[in-house]
């Protein structure tokens, strides 16, 4: 029985994995550090930003990325991705009507790696801040996904606020990636895949993949 759901945002709520692509080869390029739409789908796609901006900077110049640098670069996207945020960025369809459904029946939260602002930003945006009982985003945790600690905090927070009575394996989590699906798995979690950003064929250890978030009802989350 799942008592509460969690939910990753960028490529599961809302529509913006390219303008993140976008970003990161925007502020490396300066800096002499190619990104392919190719190199980013496959090797990139699932990190925050500190860990994608310091992999892509570890490859191209054989050395790890100096902390000031690194820091210079995420302030630098996240002013560019406010900006974007300004214009409007879309929810897929579909979101909206799940999370409302699921909130009025389970406890919800967001594991994230984008940063706090930006998630905050765009929940409020579209209506559905109050919805969501925390948020666990970028600043909250040293390891991103596929590591697990975002889900594990996630499964401490629900607890410590009384949200949740049940084990890890009673909480459900909607992924767009395979680095998602890794993580909130070893953190003992239930998941759905959602076909948004990578072929269902690679979200095979999802307990349940859906091609569309606009699929899923919240029936079919609670019985996994």
């Amino acid at each position: 029985m799942i008592r509460s759901v969690l939910f990753d945002f960028n490529g599961v709520i809302l529509d913006d994995e390219t303008v993140h692509r976008d970003l990161f080869t925007q502020v490396l390029a300066p800096h002499g550090v190619p990104l392919t739409p190719e190199d980013y789908e496959t090797l990139y796609l699932g990190m925050d930003d500190r860990g994608c901006l310091s992999t892509a900077w570890e490859a191209a110049k054989k050395r790890a990325i100096p902390e000031s640098t690194l820091r210079e670069l995420i302030e630098a996207k996240s002013r560019l991705y406010e900006k974007r945020m300004t214009e409007g960025l879309p929810l897929y369809e579909g979101a909206s009507s799940l999370i409302r459904e699921l909130a009025g029946r389970v406890p919800l939260g967001i594991v994230s790696g984008a940063l706090r602002p930006e998630i905050l930003h765009a929940l409020d945006k579209n209506g559905l801040g109050d919805l969501f009982a925390f948020v666990v985003s970028a600043e909250d945790t040293i390891h991103g996904k596929p590591h697990p600690e975002g889900y594990q905090k996630a499964y401490r927070l629900l607890i410590d606020h009384g949200l949740h009575t049940g084990g890890p394996h009673e909480v459900a989590v909607i992924e767009d990636s395979v680095q998602g699906i890794s993580a909130a798995r070893e953190a003992g979690m239930k998941t759905v895949g959602v076909g948004h950003t990578y072929p269902l064929s690679q979200l095979r250890d999802a307990d349940r993949t859906v091609a569309h978030i606009r699929l899923l009802t919240a029936d079919s989350i609670l019985s996994l």
